[in-house]
């Protein structure tokens, strides 16, 4: 008799990191729950085209996928604060505003990620994000651990970067679109690629 797997819920930045996770969440006897959230993604054309290749990997693997609305509204009231030259809180310095946003960006989408953890009742949560080499591991951590310790829930870290080519490799043969940028428009703009 085998045992029962436990659940986890992973937020998905794209196909091709999530390839690389999801192979090791599987070796973790984890039963994976995809779920895609991304309000901070520029213009609807890419959004369509991020999650149309989460959905081929999720059906090829066999995993269920959630998909939330997309409303960048969510993104932008975060962000608006810091950008507005009236408020307490705008951010002057490219470099300065920068580090913010991205940190208001994963503090978005881990708060949501876990959310909708708690509210399925999944013990188990984790997000995609890190396998990327371009993203704060540290500020992940922190948030995860944060977000687990506050709701009683478990943020599963692993250091999943060693599989970022192996991820780009996966998607290239199964023609799925590798994003060329993390996401907003800020990012777009400064080329960061993702």
């Amino acid at each position: 008799m085998t045992a029962k797997k436990s659940k986890i819920l992973v937020h998905i930045c794209c196909a091709a990191c999530a390839s690389h996770v999801f192979s090791e969440l599987e070796k973790k006897h984890f039963e994976i729950i995809a779920y895609f959230y991304h309000p901070e993604v520029h213009g609807r054309g890419e959004y369509a085209i991020r999650l149309q290749g989460v959905k081929k990997l999720c059906s090829e693997k066999e995993i269920e996928l959630i998909e939330a609305e997309y409303d960048v509204k969510d993104f932008f009231q975060v962000l608006f604060p810091y950008q507005d030259k009236n408020s307490i809180k705008f951010i002057s310095d490219k470099k300065r505003y920068r580090r913010k946003r991205c940190q208001l960006c994963i503090s978005l989408l881990m708060n949501n990620v876990e959310d909708k953890a708690k509210g399925l009742k999944i013990q188990n949560f984790s997000t995609s994000l890190l396998c990327s080499p371009y993203r704060d591991h540290d500020e992940i951590w922190d948030k995860g651990l944060d977000l687990a310790a506050k709701y009683k829930l478990d943020f599963y870290y692993q250091d999943f970067r060693k599989g970022y080519w192996s991820g780009r490799n996966f998607a290239k043969s199964h023609d799925i679109v590798i994003p060329s940028y993390c996401g907003c428009a800020d990012s777009l703009e400064e080329g960061i690629l993702e």
